[in-house]
Parts: structure tokens; sequence; C-alpha cells
């Protein structure tokens, strides 16, 4: 018997949140949209490998949007303003992220990410600025200390 497709949510929205009772990040999708809200669970050993691996990728392409229409897009896309009791009293259930395929358009200069876990996927589509704010957002959530991590460790 085969297993079935994977559902894949297109992501609009991204909200990081360190959970100190699983000691890891629940990245939140779609935050706003509850129909389409798919709540991820990311590992410190799963983004001790993912951050430097997107970071490098990003220092390999040149960033050529305009900064207007980077802003546009960060105010609109990056991460969503939530509060923490509100993002707790709805959360759903977590999915455990266990790859990350990226990709790099070349015509139009964006990335698309593909967050993989048993089910559902999730896909992004985005420009290289708008991307490293995501990630900078993440390691924003990222217990440092705790982790023994650097709080200078990305640009």
């Amino acid at each position: 018997m085969s297993t079935p497709e994977p559902t894949v949510i297109r992501a609009q929205t991204f909200t990081p949140m360190y959970s100190q009772t699983e000691d890891r990040i629940r990245l939140v999708i779609n935050y706003a949209d509850y129909a389409n809200r798919v709540d991820l669970w990311l590992t410190r050993a799963f983004l001790l490998k993912l951050i430097p691996s997107i970071d490098d990728c990003l220092d390999g392409y040149e960033t050529t949007a305009p900064s207007s229409e980077v802003q546009k897009q960060t105010d609109k896309t990056a991460q969503t303003q939530t509060d923490a009791p509100t993002l707790t009293m709805t959360e759903k259930q977590g999915y455990l992220v266990h790859a990350v395929d990226i990709t790099h358009h070349k015509e139009s200069q964006q990335f698309s990410l593909l967050f993989k876990t048993e089910q559902p996927q999730v896909r992004a589509t985005l420009t290289a600025p708008l991307l490293r704010t995501v990630l900078k957002s993440i390691f924003a959530a990222i217990p440092k200390i705790e982790w023994g991590i650097s709080p200078q460790w990305i640009r």
C-alpha cells in the first residue's frame, strides 16, 4: 500500500517562538489564517545545521531587489506580530521538521523552501533579503545561552 502524497501549505507568514517545555522552536506558519496554519517544530540539532546552510546559500547569491520592494515584502510576509498568550491559546498540533529543501531561482532571484514533515509540507518562496529576515527572526527566538550559541553567530 502506498503512502498518500503529503498536503502542501503555502507559507504567507512566519512566527517563531521558543517552547521551554519542548526545548524547541515552534515556527508558526500562517498564524492569522487558522485554516491554513501549520505549527512546525525545529530542534536545536536541526537548526544548528540549517541556519549556517541557509546563511551560506544566501551569501552565494547577489540580492538585487529594490529596497522599497524588500521592505514591502518584509512588512507583509516575514513575521506575524502576535503575543505569546494568544499564540499558546491557539496552539495546533506541531509537526517535526526533518528536512528543508532550498532552491534558488536565478531568473526571479528568489528562493523556494520546502519544509518537510511526515504530513503536511510547507512551501515558501522568498527573496534573499526576506529569507534573511525570516532566518534572523528564527535566530532571535533561540535561547542562545542555554543552547550554547553565540549571539553573533549569524549576520
